[in-house]
């Protein structure tokens, strides 16, 4: 019976609070201070905003860094593939005149040298003023498309006369003025 009169006790405390806090509730300056905490204010908005843009500038920043990398890994391959064609050309002129019965080395002198991809015969182009490649459709020349930031030279030397020596070198020039070199070393010897 004494815990029945305890919970009982309790039950109607417990409803007193409720009333109790019902009547704070109910109380004029009480409501005033619920009015003013309604919304954000404009410190705290502030404080948001600077938040998510402390949280987004990494991201930012890292966006910019994978878009710069994707342009210079873009870069390389296009150079790397510019410069191994280079070789192949000269490899092409030695194979040609292996195949018209001409000497080693016949159409490849010693010096630097432009060629593009349909240079046959002793082809080789004075360097000059070292123009750009240009882009046709996939085929880099120095007379037809559009102008790219690839310059190419080839560099001949013959060690020995049974052996040339062929460096294939591309160059351009990044974002930032940083100048950029790939190049292709192939030695083409005299096996007949």
């Amino acid at each position: 019976m004494l815990e029945m009169m305890e919970m009982f006790e309790m039950n109607n405390s417990n409803k007193r609070s409720r009333v109790q806090s019902c009547t704070l509730r109910s109380d004029p300056t009480t409501r005033t201070i619920r009015t003013m905490q309604r919304g954000f204010t404009l410190i705290e908005t502030m404080v948001a905003l600077v938040l998510i843009t402390v949280a987004m500038g990494p991201v930012f920043i890292l966006a910019t860094s994978s878009i710069n990398v994707t342009s210079r890994i873009e870069h390389n391959l296009v150079a790397s593939n510019l410069a191994q064609e280079g070789v192949e050309v000269i490899r092409n002129i030695r194979d040609t005149n292996w195949v018209t019965g001409a000497t080693f080395g016949n159409n490849l002198p010693t010096g630097t040298w432009r060629v593009q991809w349909d240079t046959v015969g002793g082809g080789l182009m004075a360097i000059g003023s070292d123009p750009v490649l240009k882009n046709n459709n996939g085929l880099y020349s120095y007379s037809t498309g559009t102008d790219t930031i690839f310059r190419r030279t080839i560099t001949i030397f013959k060690p020995s006369s049974k052996e040339i020596v062929v460096i294939s070198s591309v160059t351009w020039v990044e974002r930032g003025n940083i100048n950029r070199t790939v190049s292709a070393e192939s030695h083409l010897f005299d096996w007949r």
